[in-house]
């Protein structure tokens, strides 16, 4: 009987794996992305309104990031993962009625907030499963295969937002952004699905704070500290470019099919890099293939700025931008892998969050600079861009060999 028991609940969590996949892949197909910079231009924002809305995004992960994820040990991964989903549901809605910066600011903090429900309690949710499974050493290819499925939808959801949006009038805007609210239900409904795994930890350092003992892990470990600025940094500068890449290519002559057709391109590819991302390189650490995929992204990004004065065409220009995010958005998996290795099961959402944090507390000058920058030409962005992952890749260079304390 009590191994009936325990093999039904080895077949629950199982599907946990799957659950997960599908929530992340609805809660991202995000057709409305190939074309929102322009969607917020048309609605009367200026591009330094839209570096804004990035500063709200991160003032808001700045003061709910920890206190959520903090309900996620102490109450519920799977409750916190579902109230992040619904969250999610409301910005959606409330994007399609949304005409001013408070209205869209509004949209975005109730984006954050579920971003924040989510960052770290998916991954830990997937760490601890994979541990009561017995399966402990299979993370990283658990984890990339999470990853992908951010990519899943994406290889097609650019190119039929590109195709619904072709005229960039407000009902194709509404179309789009409707049909990532109906993915946004889907997915709140596979939350409920959800089990729980157990969270493996010892009661007398539950006893002492679940949140006390994940700072003390960041402080105690100038390590953690400089894996966690590597990853943000190089992450924001990529970041800058995005927020308003799409005003840049059109405005050198490329069609919003072609933006459509090389982001698919570009979800198609990294989707395919994560699911098998524990393939690469077997024979390297985790931090050595960080160290190069960053500096891949150094060398690409200093050829978009040398690409751009020398005005290549804007073909070319788009093939080496997607390349550039390539490289970055590969590193993540990897950088979970190593967090979650060093982090205490039973606070692993709290301390994977508290990296979140920093990264939101980075991006704010960060973001403003660029908003400022902006106003003086579409390439001066791209030096802060440049700036922030050469310092990652230089001053913040990750060792062949990462130990912490505390490990698990």
């Amino acid at each position: 009987m009590e191994t009936k028991i325990v093999q039904e609940r080895q077949k629950k969590l199982s599907g946990n794996f799957r659950r997960m996949f599908f929530i992340q892949a609805f809660q991202n197909i995000r057709t409305i992305n190939v074309v929102v910079v322009i969607f917020y231009l048309a609605r009367g924002l200026s591009l330094t309104e839209v570096f804004n809305l990035a500063i709200v995004w991160s003032v808001v992960n700045i003061l709910f990031e920890v206190p959520s994820s903090y309900l996620a040990d102490k109450w519920s991964r799977n409750k916190t993962i579902r109230l992040g989903v619904a969250l999610y549901l409301v910005s959606c809605l409330l994007l399609i009625v949304a005409h001013s910066f408070f209205a869209f600011g509004l949209s975005i903090f109730f984006y954050a907030l579920s971003n924040a429900c989510f960052t770290g309690t998916d991954e830990a949710l997937i760490y601890d499963t994979n541990r009561e499974l017995g399966k402990h050493g299979d993370s990283l290819r658990r984890l990339g295969q999470y990853y992908s499925a951010e990519r899943v939808f994406k290889i097609l959801s650019p190119l039929v937002g590109a195709y619904l949006a072709k005229d960039l009038v407000d009902y194709q805007f509404i179309l789009l952004m409707s049909i990532d609210s109906v993915c946004a239900l889907l997915a709140l409904i596979i939350s409920f699905f959800i089990f729980e795994p157990k969270h493996h930890f010892e009661v007398e350092k539950v006893e002492a704070g679940i949140f006390r003992d994940a700072a003390k892990l960041i402080k105690n470990n100038p390590s953690l500290i400089r894996l966690i600025c590597n990853r943000s940094l190089a992450f924001i500068g990529i970041f800058i470019i995005w927020r308003y890449h799409q005003e840049l290519f059109i405005s050198a002559g490329t069609s919003i099919l072609a933006l459509g057709f090389g982001w698919s391109l570009f979800h198609f590819i990294v989707f395919v890099l994560n699911y098998s991302i524990h393939k690469f390189w077997p024979s390297k650490s985790l931090s050595n293939k960080i160290n190069f995929l960053n500096f891949l992204t150094v060398i690409f990004i200093g050829l978009f700025i040398i690409g751009w004065y020398f005005k290549i065409h804007y073909y070319w220009l788009l093939a080496i931008y997607l390349v550039f995010n390539i490289t970055e958005n590969i590193r993540w998996p990897i950088f979970s892998d190593l967090v979650n290795r060093y982090s205490n099961s039973f606070n692993r959402a709290t301390t994977l969050s508290l990296s979140n944090l920093i990264k939101s507390i980075l991006e704010i000058p960060l973001l403003f600079s660029a908003g400022i920058f902006i106003t003086y030409g579409f390439v001066y962005p791209l030096y802060i861009s440049l700036a922030l992952v050469s310092f990652a890749s230089v001053v913040l260079y990750l060792p062949k060999e990462i130990k912490f304390e505390n490990k698990c």
